[in-house]
């Protein structure tokens, strides 16, 4: 095995057999997906945008992802991932957790069914409601049996997430 480290410029080159790794600074392969706090990819790097972009001038890209994310134009174009506003999930790859999918495919998003309805009889336990009524409302604490069925109704907002932090998808090339 041949590693060379360039201290001036932070580049690490890695050869194994058949295999060579050009880090251009980084040590990643072409291909490898990092999120960069600045708003412009690093050296080295496309944003994960979705663009198509050239299948020569980005020849070890190309070679590693191929048309996975969009063909392009068909012939001198090909399209990087895009990863804007999105929650990245490892592959199945055959262990039956999200099988079905093949490597590289979206999915939209999805709450998992379930309800809030308490049936006549069961146990609410401690609650807190406020009662609305013409011209204002009052708190009640109560706790016992529902006697007639009852239902949370709508909660949340547009979508199931997460917290998180927004950064650049980038992609090496």
């Amino acid at each position: 095995m041949s590693l060379t480290i360039n201290h001036q410029t932070n580049d690490i080159s890695a050869t194994s057999g058949s295999m060579t790794i050009d880090g251009g600074g980084t040590g990643s392969p072409a291909g490898s997906v990092i999120y960069h706090a600045s708003y412009t990819a690093p050296s080295g790097f496309l944003k994960a945008n979705g663009a198509a972009v050239s299948r020569s001038t980005y020849a070890a890209l190309f070679t590693a992802i191929g048309t996975t994310f969009g063909s392009g134009d068909g012939s001198s174009t090909f399209n990087v991932p895009d990863l804007r506003g999105e929650f990245m999930r490892g592959w199945d790859d055959s262990r039956g957790i999200d099988g079905g999918r093949s490597f590289g495919s979206t999915q939209a998003d999805e709450l998992k069914s379930h309800d809030h309805t308490q049936r006549p009889g069961s146990s609410i336990g401690r609650h807190f409601n406020i009662y609305s009524f013409s011209g204002g409302s009052w708190p009640s604490e109560q706790s016992g049996n529902v006697i007639g069925g009852a239902n949370t109704g709508a909660t949340g907002g547009t979508e199931t997430r997460p917290r998180n932090i927004a950064l650049l998808a980038c992609i090496k090339y």
